[in-house]
């Protein structure tokens, strides 16, 4: 075998192999399959929220406290994660973003307050958010870097070593190869798993599910009015016209939820 096909080869394994660290934390009925990280990523979770805390302002405005609270008191009563040390900080921040880290930490961002203007939408972000947590999705991050290191090796390995300007080719190569044929689609296959177990966590703390894609196309104006965004193969989040189009046909297993909710059971 030549060697520009064997790494071409080594190439196409490599991503192969990095592409099977993703395993869906929702089953074939909706359930959501509990997937917690271990308690070295909710350590490693702790301090980084610490130190986010540290160097970021806290607002305790209560207009952006008080529904963050009380919505986040709904949803952790449906969530059955006793590992999990719960806490959302609200920072002041222009960006209408939040994140979530490994240990229950989640932080919301004032300016997402600009799109978010009712409970509802609080809750798809906050279940979007929370979602990243109980799915395990840092672990499996972690998990993908270090296939990616032993995918790297396979690339070395068939790789002429006489050669090293073709050398750092390949390594380019493999490097670009494997953020755009794996790493953005493990990212974005994430968030589309967040947006639907999100979409049941809200739906079982009696919050309609359908908010969610008003969130999102709320969003996706926002973003227009803000600027063209890149290119969806270029970004880690998936656009928000293929999100909203992925969670539209989700949301009737949501209903099922929803309707079973005391509060909520004779709504259609």
């Amino acid at each position: 075998m030549t060697r520009p096909l064997s790494i071409l080869v080594a190439l196409i394994l490599a991503c192969g192999l990095a592409s099977c660290s993703f395993h869906s934390a929702i089953d074939a009925q909706g359930n959501v399959i509990m997937q917690p990280s271990s308690q070295l990523m909710r350590s490693h979770g702790v301090k980084a929220f610490e130190k986010i805390k540290a160097e970021k302002q806290v607002s305790h405005d209560p207009k952006f406290t008080e529904p963050v609270q009380r919505v986040a008191e709904r949803l952790k009563k449906v969530i059955d994660m006793p590992d999990a040390d719960w806490e959302f900080v609200v920072f002041k921040d222009r960006s209408a973003n939040a994140f979530a880290l490994p240990g229950g930490k989640v932080g919301i961002n004032t300016g997402l307050f600009k799109v978010v203007d009712s409970d509802e939408l609080l809750a798809a972000v906050l279940g979007h958010e929370i979602s990243h947590a109980t799915a395990g999705h840092a672990q499996k991050r972690m998990t993908h870097a270090i296939v990616a290191i032993i995918a790297g090796a396979i690339i070395y390995q068939a790789m002429d070593h006489n050669e090293i300007d073709h050398a750092g080719e390949a390594t380019a190569a493999y490097a670009l190869a494997l953020y755009l044929l794996d790493a953005l689609p493990l990212s974005r296959r994430q968030e589309y798993e967040s947006d639907r177990i999100g979409a049941i966590y809200m739906a079982k703390a009696g919050y309609d599910p359908r908010a969610a894609v008003k969130l999102w196309r709320k969003l996706d104006e926002y973003h227009r009015l803000q600027g063209e965004p890149r290119p969806e193969f270029l970004r880690t989040h998936p656009h928000d016209a293929a999100r909203i189009n992925a969670l539209e046909a989700f949301i009737p297993t949501a209903m099922q939820y929803y309707r079973k909710h005391p509060k909520t059971g004779s709504r259609r």
